[in-house]
């Protein structure tokens, strides 16, 4: 069955949007199953549903879980993957980093038990809105130079763990929230809202943007364009 695999910022981008809701006519749409790996259910819903600051997203997020809207995927063994992605970028200068070698730990669990998942499913896409994972995948030169700017130092690439950890999601579609409104808003999810397709593009990107999507101003303008 088609699947799409969420990690925890895609989640998050729509949860402090109020877009949440989306997510069921969307999987019906899809007709195929939405994932989020065991930590990422740790990350967004077990830990913060003992907090005050995010205990309402928590509570919504579990909501979908209960519903099947979301499935939680089993266990994974990531160990490679976590070892080749937190071995592209070293630093002999900079003193804060403390790993052996002067590795720079760039991925966190939840992403790489997301791209483990992907894998095993042979998901459809990787819902992903975090900026590092895209460079790394996109464009790891824009990548170095912002953890150059950073840490305040000379950054190297390993090109041998980069080529290694691309390998393995070379079946990978990535794709953010921010394109999963966009069908949404042309499949008539809102219709309700009163309000000029422009306008609800123009919000809705800007949203996201502004609270964890890795969406250009760029891409918002020219998906304005777009609408006729």
């Amino acid at each position: 069955m088609k699947s799409l695999i969420f990690d925890s910022s895609s989640i998050i981008s729509l949860a402090m949007n109020d877009l949440l809701w989306t997510l069921k006519p969307l999987k019906e749409i899809f007709k195929g199953e939405f994932y989020i790996p065991n930590s990422v259910k740790k990350e967004i819903v077990d830990t913060p549903i003992k907090s005050k600051k995010y205990k309402w997203e928590a509570i919504m997020i579990y909501r979908l879980i209960q519903e099947g809207v979301l499935k939680v995927g089993e266990k994974i063994d990531t160990n490679k993957l976590m070892f080749l992605g937190n071995n592209i970028f070293s630093s002999k200068e900079n003193l804060k980093v403390k790993s052996p070698g002067g590795k720079i730990n760039i991925l966190q669990k939840g992403e790489i038990e997301a791209i483990a998942l992907a894998m095993k499913l042979n998901a459809s896409a990787y819902v992903v809105d975090e900026r590092t994972m895209r460079l790394v995948i996109e464009d790891v030169d824009v990548l170095k130079e912002i953890l150059e700017k950073k840490l305040h130092t000379n950054i190297i690439i390993d090109s041998k763990a980069l080529d290694d950890f691309k390998k393995q999601l070379d079946s990978i579609t990535i794709i953010r929230s921010s394109e999963l409104i966009m069908i949404a808003l042309e499949r008539g999810l809102f219709k309700d809202f009163k309000a000029e397709k422009k306008e609800l593009i123009d919000a809705l990107l800007w949203g996201l943007r502004l609270r964890g999507c890795a969406i250009s101003t760029e891409e918002i303008i020219e998906a304005i364009k777009l609408v006729k």
